[in-house]
């Protein structure tokens, strides 16, 4: 999920250079906000992998600077809905203005409240985690799956089941290859290769390097698998051969949001301040896409 991080998080600096940007005179001055950055795994403990960034937005005439854009020493809590329980974030000693601990197990379907206290002002936002995916697949997820490039779908389907027919499920294709060493499936025209970084991703982890997809699971019969929610049709998402990272996730409601709004830092769910807080459960599969 580091590379749903880099997309969003590129989106908010995009966002936040437009908003600043000195050529555009009807465009707001620069304000000093707080900004959230993170989402919660269904089944896992909140590790400094999955660790919330909190930072202050910054003017577009200066150098973007994470270390100095961090809030460090703000007071971060989790606050479970149903037990009433609070948990104390810790801040990262490597990465300052990341905060997590690593003793709490997210739970599925259950709502968490964020909050975070820095000098005056108090940021918060809630999520409900959504319930955990039923997944059914020959292909593995704790070790790469080497496959061919023909027809993989119809081959290796994943069945999906959830107790919501109306849960929304993001399917992410992202190839890890570097530019100058992805060679597509089927190339444009005589090119076997990108030709630079920006054709490969757009310029920032972008098409057709990073391809998802957001569908209902309602939507997912398939009449050929006697009409299970199937996920048959990700090999036309595969560009690339070599090592390719395949997510099946559910998502809550803030990330469905914040990915598909039209001012997205305002839409993540944060109340006094903007960004992302969300929430998923779901499974990564290491592709190894072979001739």
């Amino acid at each position: 999920m580091k590379l749903i991080y880099k997309l969003i998080f590129a989106l908010l600096s995009i966002t936040l250079l437009l908003s600043g940007c000195e050529k555009n005179p009807a465009a707001p001055e620069y304000q000093k906000e707080v900004t959230v950055f993170g989402y919660l795994w269904g089944n896992e403990n909140l590790t400094e992998n999955h660790a919330i960034m909190i930072s202050y937005t910054r003017p577009v005439t200066e150098y973007y600077d994470p270390a100095n854009a961090a809030i460090k020493g703000a007071n971060v809590t989790l606050t479970e809905s149903a037990s009433g329980v609070v948990t104390q974030l810790v801040e990262s000693t490597t990465k300052p203005g990341y905060y997590y601990n690593s003793a709490l197990l997210i739970k599925p379907r259950s709502t968490y409240t964020l909050t975070v206290k820095t000098g005056s002002e108090t940021v918060t936002a809630v999520t409900t985690v959504p319930a955990e995916l039923e997944i059914e697949s020959d292909l593995k997820t704790d070790s790469p799956n080497v496959e061919n490039d023909t027809n993989l779908g119809y081959r290796k389907p994943i069945f999906v089941q959830n107790e919501n027919p109306d849960q929304l499920i993001m399917v992410e294709m992202y190839c890890n290859e570097a530019w100058n060493n992805a060679e597509y499936i089927y190339p444009f025209g005589n090119d076997k290769y990108p030709q630079s970084q920006d054709e490969y991703d757009s310029g920032g982890n972008g098409e057709p390097r990073r391809i998802f997809a957001l569908v209902k699971m309602s939507d997912l019969t398939a009449p050929d698998f006697e009409n299970k929610n199937t996920i048959y049709w990700y090999a036309s998402m595969i560009v690339f051969y070599g090592s390719n990272t395949l997510s099946v996730l559910a998502i809550d409601d803030n990330m469905h949001h914040y990915m598909t709004k039209e001012h997205p830092e305002i839409s993540g769910g944060i109340q006094g301040g903007i960004g992302l807080f969300g929430s998923l459960c779901g499974s990564k599969y290491n592709l190894q896409i072979v001739k």
